[in-house]
């Protein structure tokens, strides 16, 4: 394989955009990975530096539920840095790592309207080897427009009605898609089990402070 094939196989750009139904300055702060817990059904991370609790530029996290996404596999750990964070451009991207790839994912955010937000996903999945370079050939793109649709999904519904969506209409989203395999979906189910087992302390006092009204 010449130079630049291989330099093109071991990369895939994925974007999505959604319209949301609510200003810009509230939808921008839920992207953090402490926000999260409000509207991603079953969101657990390991923060590894993030003494606020707010996402800032130098925030790193680990979380497990993209693996079958980006590692093509049910498991394994991906280290999210925030390599920069733009509040007043509402706009933060963060460096990705795993066993798969070494990314690049875009998450920024315009206000066509007083009242309304447009989301702008942008990923650019490198793979690292072998692995990454499996994860691309097998409907790899998709799979990530997919993944970017999913969570597009999740932060539209919870800024519109203040209530995550539905885990059925998550299911029904990955269960018509044409992106995933058999073998992908099994590792979704896998991981989504493994997910509700994992430990996540910071998620019960969270919920709990928010329940109280303190967050």
């Amino acid at each position: 394989m010449r130079e630049r094939d291989m330099a093109a196989s071991n990369i895939v750009q994925a974007n999505y955009e959604m319209r949301i139904a609510a200003p810009v300055d509230k939808v921008f702060p839920l992207a953090c990975p402490v926000e999260e817990y409000k509207w991603i059904p079953g969101w657990k991370c390991d923060l590894v530096h993030c003494p606020n609790e707010r996402v800032e530029q130098g925030t790193v996290f680990d979380e497990y539920s993209s693996a079958p996404f980006l590692a093509g596999k049910a498991w394994a750990k991906t280290t999210w840095t925030a390599v920069l964070h733009e509040p007043n451009r509402h706009r933060v991207h963060y460096a990705i790592k795993n066993v798969a790839c070494d990314s690049l994912y875009k998450i920024e955010f315009s206000a066509p309207g007083s009242a309304e937000s447009l989301a702008h996903l942008n990923f650019r999945y490198s793979a690292s080897g072998r692995l990454g370079r499996n994860v691309i050939r097998r409907r790899g793109e998709a799979k990530i427009e997919l993944m970017l649709q999913i969570l597009a999904t999740m932060l539209r519904h919870y800024c519109e009605s203040g209530k995550p969506v539905p885990r059925d209409r998550i299911a029904r989203l990955i269960a018509t898609s044409r992106a995933l395999t058999v073998a992908d979906r099994a590792r979704v189910l896998i991981n989504t089990v493994a997910m509700a087992a994992k430990q996540d302390p910071l998620r019960q006092r969270y919920l709990t402070e928010l329940g109280a009204g303190l967050r």
